[in-house]
């Protein structure tokens, strides 16, 4: 199961957001490594860096409980400036530490129309 935990003292660290599931996880990694154009030379001396910390979106589905206040409350804590924690022992590779970096959206879902639908832009950062 898929827990965000709040990592940031103005926000209630006691409230964790259990989605129901996880239903995107889109992320990019930008390369760093520099090129330095050089005069009267066809190619460019490089230098190698690593590439940056994940960043993307994250969509989540909220259907059972009362999945609308559960998604208004994962929207608000998103929309409050924090840290936040990733965990899911099912895909350990999506487990990180983030901020929210672009849009929050909540969306009703169209088939049921009971369940809600929360994206987040995100930027991993160090934790």
């Amino acid at each position: 199961m898929t827990t965000i935990t709040p990592l940031t003292a103005s926000i209630d660290e006691a409230t964790a957001i259990a989605p129901d599931l996880v239903t995107g996880f889109e992320s990019t990694r930008d390369s760093q490594t520099l090129f330095h154009s050089v005069i009267g030379r066809a190619y460019p001396d490089i230098t190698l860096r690593p590439a940056s910390l994940r960043r993307g979106t994250l969509t989540m589905l909220f259907a059972s409980g009362d999945a609308e206040s559960l998604s208004a409350t994962a929207e608000d804590l998103h929309a409050a400036a924090g840290l936040f924690e990733l965990t899911d022992p099912d895909r350990a590779s999506v487990a990180m530490t983030y901020v929210v970096s672009g849009a929050v959206g909540r969306a009703l879902e169209d088939e049921t129309r009971d369940a809600w639908l929360l994206s987040v832009d995100f930027q991993e950062v160090a934790s």
